[in-house]
């Protein structure tokens, strides 16, 4: 459904083509690990000391022990499907397959970005294969899959009142075509949403962006959704403003290096290093944009110094939105379905990080 709204947004890159999807369906069929990663093991490496990182729960502040990064980040058969028309089989592993071929390539850009100079990104090519990659680690971890499982649940009702508000030129007809070829199967439905997502809104919001290179003042941290979007600005500290209208989107490229890509050119306003303020205003942004756990060096013990709110939830109520009318239930919708932030009814909130950076 939602495909059709988006799909003249489209972003064009090999990764997203349909004959680079065939080739990794078929080489899927030998794919047998059913342990996925949703933070590739590759970028954990960065931060690892003696082949450990260094895990820590956000909700309780609690450190865990030193783990290698194939045991961290990872859900049981998260990426895999049971063949279609059957519950029974080998389950359909190909995006597995799929994303590994994309991050052994990525390995390679993050490995360039290392030796960049800190400033501005000219390299066009770069940007673009790091675009995919970046809106496919947006979309490829528990908090976005819970969202797009919340947005398949809603009811028919509400989803026509919001096609009634953004397209009010398809018909009833039109419509319940779209309804008809969703998926049956949710997962399934949410698997296809990912690929959208990055296909037809998050790739190209990126990539439009100016990129550049931060050296920090001490160490940083990642986390289980390391790419960290800033709304900034005159937004509320509560509200998400997404990859299209966010101030700032920032992803840590390692210990001590920063990737920040600006809505605006010239956002930077001065040093391409973070002091050790600006630093420590990542660090606590970072921590609150986890979803259950960071990640950093072994002895480095910043995650833990950080105190952040719980994450907010907001489940959909089915005999709730039973009984209210399709407006009523399509607030409701969005409601669920829209990035919680844990700054959401904090009194004090704290001011974005590096606060040169909005004007």
């Amino acid at each position: 459904m939602i495909n059709t709204l988006l799909s003249a947004l489209r972003f064009d890159h090999r990764w997203l083509s349909d004959q680079f999807v065939e080739e990794s369906r078929q080489l899927g069929e030998l794919e047998k690990s059913k342990e996925h990663h949703y933070v590739p093991q590759f970028y954990l490496k960065r931060w690892a000391v003696g082949g450990l990182v260094q895990p820590a729960l956000v909700d309780g502040s609690l450190i865990l022990r030193p783990q290698p990064p194939k045991g961290v980040a990872k859900s049981t058969n998260f990426y895999s499907l049971p063949p279609v028309g059957s519950a029974m089989g080998t389950p359909l592993r190909w995006i597995e397959t799929h994303l590994s071929r994309i991050e052994h390539e990525t390995a390679q850009h993050l490995s360039k970005l290392d030796t960049h100079v800190p400033g501005v990104i000219d390299d066009r090519e770069l940007k673009r294969d790091l675009s995919v990659f970046l809106a496919l680690q947006i979309a490829r971890t528990p908090n976005s899959r819970e969202l797009k499982m919340c947005l398949i649940s809603g009811p028919i009702a509400a989803k026509r009142e919001f096609y009634r508000r953004v397209m009010p030129n398809v018909s009833d007809a039109e419509f319940q075509a779209m309804v008809d070829r969703t998926e049956a199967d949710p997962k399934r439905e949410a698997l296809n949403l990912m690929f959208a997502d990055v296909r037809n809104v998050s790739a190209g919001a990126l990539f439009r962006r100016e990129w550049v290179v931060f050296d920090t003042t001490g160490p940083i941290i990642s986390c289980d959704d390391p790419v960290v979007l800033v709304a900034g600005g005159n937004f509320p500290r509560r509200l998400s403003a997404g990859v299209a209208l966010s101030s700032v989107v920032f992803y840590p490229l390692g210990p001590n290096r920063l990737l920040v890509m600006f809505i605006e050119p010239g956002q930077a306003r001065g040093e391409y290093v973070l002091d050790e303020r600006e630093t420590q205003s990542v660090n606590r942004e970072v921590v609150a944009a986890a979803h259950r756990m960071t990640f950093e060096r072994p002895g480095d013990d910043l995650a833990t110094k950080f105190e952040v709110p719980p994450r907010n939830y907001c489940e959909l109520d089915q005999e709730l939105i039973a009984r209210l009318d399709d407006t009523a239930a399509l607030q409701l919708l969005l409601k669920a379905a829209t990035p919680r932030c844990r700054w959401d009814g904090v009194e004090n909130p704290p001011p974005w990080p590096v606060p040169r950076w909005y004007s």
